[in-house]
């Protein structure tokens, strides 16, 4: 991550809101396919999973959503990259295994985004890899 990134703690989902179980995927061995199939099924319009993270953008409100897939002692953490110049941001999930963190966000309409999930050690504030990176996903939803 960028040195001047800007850690963003993730909230619980609210209450009722289309939230997947992570079980799945929690004790399988890593892949895109499982990865996409984890994500909340009528929210996320991308997806990309690393050892441990789960991370997906719902355009419909500009969410980003950072899920836990490891018991590590380690928080999934989501990076969020544009395409027109907007400072990188993390979301931090610090709820536990299991779970999912929200980060709503405000991106421009007509840009695009990109996702990087990572681990993250809230102690030393190191990401640590393996990572892995979305390709660009459309703000408005719209290919």
């Amino acid at each position: 991550m960028p040195a001047d990134v800007k850690i963003v703690e993730g909230l619980a989902p609210a209450a009722g809101a289309d939230v997947p179980s992570l079980e799945p995927t929690a004790d399988a061995p890593f892949s895109a396919a499982a990865a996409a199939k984890a994500a909340p099924a009528n929210t996320c319009l991308g997806s990309t999973a690393a050892y441990g993270v789960t991370g997906c953008f719902q355009h419909n409100g500009d969410v980003v959503w950072a899920g836990d897939t490891k018991k590590d002692g380690m928080s999934a953490a989501v990076g969020v990259y544009t395409d027109y110049g907007r400072a990188a941001e993390v979301c931090i999930n610090k709820l536990g295994v299991n779970t999912w963190a929200t980060c709503n966000k405000d991106y421009r309409e007509t840009g695009n985004v990109r996702l990087r999930a990572l681990r993250y050690d809230g102690d030393t504030g190191k990401f640590y890899q393996p990572e892995s990176w979305s390709g660009w996903i459309p703000v408005d939803g719209k290919y």
